[in-house]
């Protein structure tokens, strides 16, 4: 028999990743101030490279471990996670977010993400840069299906309100109104919470089918 799991702890789990983006600044003033000797704010191109190594493995060890916790004690994610055919509405309504998702990215940008990340940099500085980036979105992916397991929980009933989106919006959203350390920048927060509810409506949509909503989420952040 499963004990029953209280909707809080799926709440911590969903902060808990958002957390982890944290880990960064343990990077930057921990290991490459002291041990690298890196000057954080004159970067070279090779120096950032080096960063997003670190923080590959930080974010790597740190998913590994709360997936094996949250499974083992919660039985959360649930493994080959299996639903109902994706219908034809749901499609149209998660291509429709992909787009608002691209477009959110190419206001930043003024071209696709990849072309601009890939100007300036070799072919290990771009890989070393979409790696951190494909970790980043892993826990983007886990704060959604946390914060909406956290709010279904107490509710007690699946709900069509993409609470996971919500919660990320709150969180790692509005993070990015001051993420760069440069003051205020409200349109990358505004930008990064709409990307951020238009993410928790694709989960939903997709009938919560993990690989399928990751790699949306991933490609409309990193296309």
């Amino acid at each position: 028999m499963v004990r029953e799991v209280k909707w809080t702890k799926y709440l911590w789990l969903s902060l808990l990743s958002f957390a982890a983006f944290m880990l960064e600044y343990l990077s930057i003033f921990g290991i490459e101030v002291i041990f690298l000797h890196v000057d954080i704010q004159n970067y070279t191109m090779q120096q950032r490279s080096i960063h997003c190594m670190i923080m590959v493995f930080m974010w790597a060890f740190f998913i590994s471990v709360l997936l094996l916790f949250s499974i083992k004690h919660y039985h959360f994610p649930v493994k080959g996670n299996k639903r109902d055919i994706i219908s034809l509405e749901n499609w149209i309504v998660t291509l429709a977010c992909f787009i608002g998702c691209k477009i959110m990215t190419f206001i930043d940008w003024h071209t696709l993400k990849i072309i601009g990340e890939a100007q300036g940099k070799t072919v290990f500085q771009f890989c070393m840069q979409y790696l951190y980036y494909i970790f980043e979105v892993m826990l983007v992916f886990l704060i959604i299906i946390y914060g909406q397991k956290a709010i279904e929980t107490l509710l007690k009933k699946e709900s069509p309100i993409p609470f996971g989106g919500i919660i990320l919006a709150m969180t790692w959203g509005v993070f990015h109104f001051v993420s760069r350390g440069v003051g205020l920048e409200i349109w990358n927060g505004i930008s990064t919470m709409i990307f951020s509810a238009l993410s928790g409506v694709m989960y939903l949509r997709l009938n919560r089918k993990y690989l399928y909503c990751y790699l949306f989420i991933a490609i409309g952040y990193l296309l």
